[in-house]
């Protein structure tokens, strides 16, 4: 018989349900349902969700031994975070996980296969890579004006940010550094400082189970709708002027 138990956090605006379930004596097919009020944010793998999570919860096969889920909510913990809404034994069956040639499952295994952002040359890394001469009325090469150069937006800096929204996005900086410590930690000693430096266990289980990734998806997606809005937006400043 599966034994099922569930408990939930609360940090930063994002709840961190984990569900356990044990003493699974042949693969058996279950069904856990969110029972908080809000959406669920599954665990993904290259930017899609982890197979068998849907926006309801979890369904899927698990073979056989014990078992530990975890997604997050915006919803607050009020009362059971989560429930198994069904448990049946499908000994044979191939469990969640189990390679197949669907698109999505091979995406998740080898990865996107769309290469870096970094290594596609732009127009405009074109132009800052290709010296710029002068050349004077005599031909000869001359002092190219100083051009005022913008903020680099990839750069990484949040000092031409919004306050309120700064301080936020170096959190996330921060969050994802101890994210890639933990998974480059190889060997004992770099996992002990790697988890002693993120604050301990419970902080690391927090982190894997946190929904960082989503939100940063959903702010970049908002945060590029309303920058395309801005760019088409061409404001008449001087006819404006002339008219007031």
């Amino acid at each position: 018989m599966v034994t099922f138990d569930c408990s939930a956090s609360h940090h930063d605006g994002v709840t961190l349900v984990t569900v356990h379930l044990r003493d699974l004596d042949v693969p058996t097919r279950v069904t856990v349902r969110n029972c908080l009020d809000g959406p669920v944010w599954p665990p993904r793998c290259e930017g899609l969700p982890e197979a068998g999570w849907t926006e309801t919860g979890f369904s899927g096969v698990l073979a056989p031994g014990s078992h530990a889920l975890g997604y997050a909510t915006p919803a607050r913990p009020e009362g059971q975070p989560a429930e198994l809404a069904d448990a049946v034994g499908v000994p044979g069956a191939d469990s969640v996980g189990a390679r197949s040639d669907r698109p999505a499952d091979v995406v998740r295994e080898l990865g996107d296969p769309s290469p870096p952002g970094d290594a596609i040359p732009t127009t405009e890394h074109v132009r800052h890579s290709t010296p710029n001469v002068a050349v004077g009325d005599d031909g000869a090469p001359g002092e190219d004006d100083a051009v005022p150069r913008s903020p680099d937006p990839e750069d990484g800096s949040t000092a031409h940010l919004p306050p309120a929204l700064g301080p936020w996005l170096a959190e996330m900086e921060r969050r994802a550094d101890t994210a890639e410590a933990l998974a480059d930690a190889e060997t004992l000693p770099e996992a002990t400082r790697a988890v002693r430096k993120a604050g301990g266990l419970s902080e690391v289980r927090a982190l894997a189970d946190a929904g960082d990734e989503t939100q940063l998806r959903l702010l970049a997606r908002r945060a590029r709708r309303l920058a395309d809005r801005r760019a088409g937006a061409t404001i008449p400043a001087e006819t404006l002027a002339t008219l007031a």
